[in-house]
């Protein structure tokens, strides 16, 4: 009998101590869910709390936005936005957009301009150039024009000094005439007209020996003789002016 009863009281122990083990480990469990439960708790009010805040926000806000829908609206119909066939329909939102897109093409517009402020840049520079050379080239032409005057001139000078040449030549090989009194001698004008022509300027004496040609050829000879340049088609024009003018005076003198 006292052998059972001692089993007993040792079983007793055992269970006891498995049964506070248990209860060890559910108060555990039970504490680490309170803290979780805890947590959660404290994390559900912080979201109340923000949901709270952005309840009033957008209380706020919705407020807001009905003011500015009236404004929109007053000031739409101000400027007549509400009664212009062009933004008939068109909320503010389609409004703004159209702003935007007028923007972008004013961005594109002055990117375009600035391309083209380069390019005008490189024509001015371009045009300074042209204008440079077309003066240096307006000093060239008055210069060749000038020469071409010039040797225009010693041309003729030269021609009527043969003229004169030949004149004489005739004249002394024609019978010798007694001078009126009073008259100066034809020799003597022949001396001072000699005397007048710088010795580079005067002809060789052989060179008016063609008595046998008419007068007409003889100046056709001594154009050739000379060999007048090609200064372009204002001298020959005066060449032949002169020759023309030459020929009608010698057909009259006949």
């Amino acid at each position: 009998m006292a052998t059972s009863s001692g089993k007993f009281e040792k079983v007793s122990k055992i269970e006891t101590l498995k049964l506070l083990e248990n209860c060890r480990k559910e108060r555990d469990d039970a504490l680490h869910r309170e803290s979780v439960l805890r947590e959660k708790l404290r994390q559900y009010e912080s979201k109340i709390r923000s949901t709270e805040a952005l309840k009033q926000k957008l209380k706020t806000l919705t407020m807001d936005n009905k003011e500015l829908r009236k404004q929109v609206k007053t000031l739409r119909m101000e400027i007549g936005l509400e009664s212009s066939p062009k933004f008939n329909g068109k909320t503010t939102k389609d409004i703004i957009n159209d702003l935007h897109e007028k923007e972008r093409e004013c961005i594109s517009l002055i990117e375009k301009a600035g391309k083209l402020s380069l390019t005008i840049d490189d024509l001015t520079s371009e045009l300074a150039n042209t204008v440079t050379s077309k003066t240096l080239l307006e000093d060239q032409v008055q210069t060749l024009q000038q020469n071409l005057k010039d040797m225009t001139n010693n041309q003729r000078r030269l021609l009527k000094l043969w003229e004169d040449r030949k004149g004489q030549r005739e004249q002394l090989a024609l019978p010798a005439i007694s001078p009126k009194p009073g008259q100066i001698p034809f020799v003597q004008r022949a001396v001072q007209t000699d005397m007048s022509i710088s010795s580079s300027q005067k002809l060789p004496d052989n060179a008016f020996e063609t008595k046998a040609f008419s007068r007409d050829n003889d100046k056709k000879n001594v154009l050739d003789k000379h060999s007048f340049p090609s200064y372009g088609n204002g001298f020959h024009h005066d060449k032949k002016a002169f020759m023309h003018e030459e020929t009608k005076g010698i057909q009259n003198g006949h």
